[in-house]
């Protein structure tokens, strides 16, 4: 049994036989191929119903598709040749089948078995019963055809990347149902502690104003929220989370660079795929939601966004053309050109780039290349200039004794390209000096001294005198760079985190007022009550301040006195020592 993989195209080549004088030649005359039959495992193969062969191989509408459930031509041609039941007409001179196998047809979204890419045995008839003039020239063929290696449908694979979401927002909502169920820990606290508990709060707050609490209730959760997020973009684990996914991401693009891992397991890879891209975007949206318009501000985060646009470009083209969502015939053609998009999946490779955020040497040397270019632009001018006179030169010289090399100018570009890398120059003068030009080595030596010696060095040297710059600036920002700008650039980011827990304690400071003060109209004495509480309060915050005064004080005190006896103790030892 023939077997084949997916992508490869098909080439199907029948031979006739003449039984009476022995002889056989290629058939080259017109005939239907039809899928006739097929099944997951050789045992489960069975023959199709005429409906399912009419609809699995025939062209309902040839003004809006060219091609068929399960296959169609590899170069679609302009126009197609129909039989009365729609199906395509082939030849022997045009019959390079490439096989689809949409999700409507019997091989369409295929699993695999044992991790394996999942395969499918096809019964296809050849025949020229419908298409032969002459009726004693009508020939039908029926074989088996093993094709393996099948790829991960688009639809399916948005069924993982769901899946991977699903998992993350259960992540997140434990995480966001713990912090609440802390928060509510510490409202009763506080409540029980001002001597209001929780029954009769909640009933005063179903006397009170029901929009108010509502809004009252979503600004608190929103805010929340907005801190669990801030604080897990801020979390360095984040960093270490998704340098470790980029590191898995890396190990699957190299290990589809391996034809026999990608023939056998090519399914599971892109499904493995599919969900890290997953993990990006959620990283993305998280810091584009916690930074504003400040993530664009970055040209790494530039890069990473830039990196996960082009990923979902892919993903989403895959999927459009799975689902034929283009069915006229200009819809179809606008669908081709996007389809050259399609070469966006090299982009992939381009996620690499995202370990380098992680790395500061690998930022510095990478900044440094890019600054360098700003200062060798000159260098560059200078080195093209003298080429393009020495192409003039070596063509108009020696185009004679080496037309291999110099007999025209792109040619000779080449060969002057070849010899900046001292590759086989020798090669070439002698060559020259074969033919009767012995002299060129006058000018080739020229041209080495010129390009290779004192431009292409310079262009290093500048290179190497910018790392260098580099690396004494960052020598200096660490010199200058103290503990207490440390301290402070921590501060300010702690600063940052409780703003958000005090505009959420604010929340819950109006909540309880207003529940003290709904109290208050139930009871003769509680607004009496609560004022003798916001002032005992306020004497306990006054009271707590001045201790902290205190204590900055005293410390203040200690150091200046152990400060006194050490210079004292230093000025008699000097003494003694005189």
């Amino acid at each position: 049994m023939p077997c084949f993989y997916y992508s490869h195209v098909f080439l199907p080549f029948f031979v006739t036989e003449d039984t009476v004088i022995g002889e056989n030649d290629r058939f080259l005359d017109s005939y239907t191929f039809k899928v006739v039959g097929g099944g997951r495992t050789t045992g489960s193969v069975r023959n199709y119903s005429e409906e399912e062969v009419l609809k699995f191989n025939s062209l309902s509408d040839s003004e809006s598709s060219q091609q068929t459930l399960v296959w169609t031509y590899d170069d679609v041609p302009e126009s197609v040749l129909l039989t009365k039941e729609g199906f395509i007409v082939m030849s022997g001179a045009s019959n390079r089948v490439r096989w689809l196998c949409q999700r409507n047809s019997p091989c369409g979204d295929l699993t695999p078995v044992n991790l394996l890419d999942p395969d499918f045995f096809f019964v296809i008839e050849v025949s020229n019963k419908e298409t032969a003039r002459n009726p004693f020239c009508e020939h039908s063929l029926r074989f088996e055809l093993h094709v393996h290696g099948f790829p991960l449908d688009p639809v399916r694979g948005l069924f993982f990347m769901q899946m991977t979401m699903t998992v993350i927002q259960t992540i997140l909502l434990c995480y966001i149902g713990h912090t609440c169920w802390r928060l509510r820990q510490k409202t009763v606290y506080i409540k029980k502690r001002d001597g209001l508990d929780e029954q009769e709060g909640s009933k005063q707050f179903k006397a009170g104003d029901a929009m108010v609490k509502v809004g009252s209730t979503l600004r608190s959760c929103f805010l929340q929220l907005y801190c669990i997020i801030y604080r897990i973009v801020q979390n360095p684990m984040l960093d270490h989370f998704i340098m470790l996914v980029v590191l898995f991401d890396t190990s699957t693009l190299m290990a589809q660079t391996f034809q026999g891992v990608t023939v056998r397991t090519g399914w599971c890879l892109s499904a493995v795929d599919s969900c890290l891209l997953v993990f990006y975007v959620t990283e993305a949206v998280f810091k584009i939601l916690v930074q504003g318009r400040t993530y664009f501000r970055n040209p790494w985060n530039d890069l990473d966004f830039f990196i996960v646009f082009m990923s979902l470009l892919e993903f989403t083209l895959s999927l459009v053309q799975s689902a034929g969502g283009f069915g006229s015939r200009h819809a179809s053609t606008l669908f081709r050109v996007l389809k050259t998009l399609k070469g966006a999946r090299v982009f992939r490779a381009l996620r690499l780039l995202k370990a380098i955020r992680f790395f500061k040497g690998l930022q510095a040397i990478l900044l440094t290349c890019l600054e360098s270019f700003r200062s060798m632009s000159s260098i560059i001018v200078l080195m093209f200039l003298f080429l393009f006179i020495f192409t003039v030169i070596f063509r108009e010289m020696f185009n004679e004794s080496d037309p291999e090399h110099f007999g025209n100018i792109f040619r000779t570009i080449f060969t002057l390209f070849q010899i900046l890398t001292l590759d086989d120059w020798s090669l070439i003068y002698m060559t020259s000096r074969d033919n009767g030009a012995p002299h060129i080595i006058y000018f080739l030596s020229l041209y080495i001294l010129v390009e290779l010696f004192t431009f292409l060095n310079l262009f290093i040297a500048v290179l190497v005198d910018n790392f260098q710059l580099s690396i004494r600036k960052r020598k200096l920002c660490k010199s200058q760079k103290s503990p207490d700008v440390k301290e402070g650039e921590t501060q300010s980011s702690e600063k940052a985190v409780e703003d958000l827990e005090m505009s959420q304690a604010e929340i819950e400071e109006e909540l309880h007022k207003e529940a003290l003060r709904h109290a208050s109209s139930g009871s003769k004495h509680s607004k009496r009550k609560i004022e003798l509480i916001c002032r005992h309060l306020q004497l306990l915050a006054a009271m707590d301040q001045h201790m902290q005064k205190y204590r900055s004080q005293a410390c203040l005190l200690d150091n200046l006195v152990e400060t006194f006896f050490t210079d004292r103790d230093e000025v008699t030892r000097s003494d003694v020592v005189e």
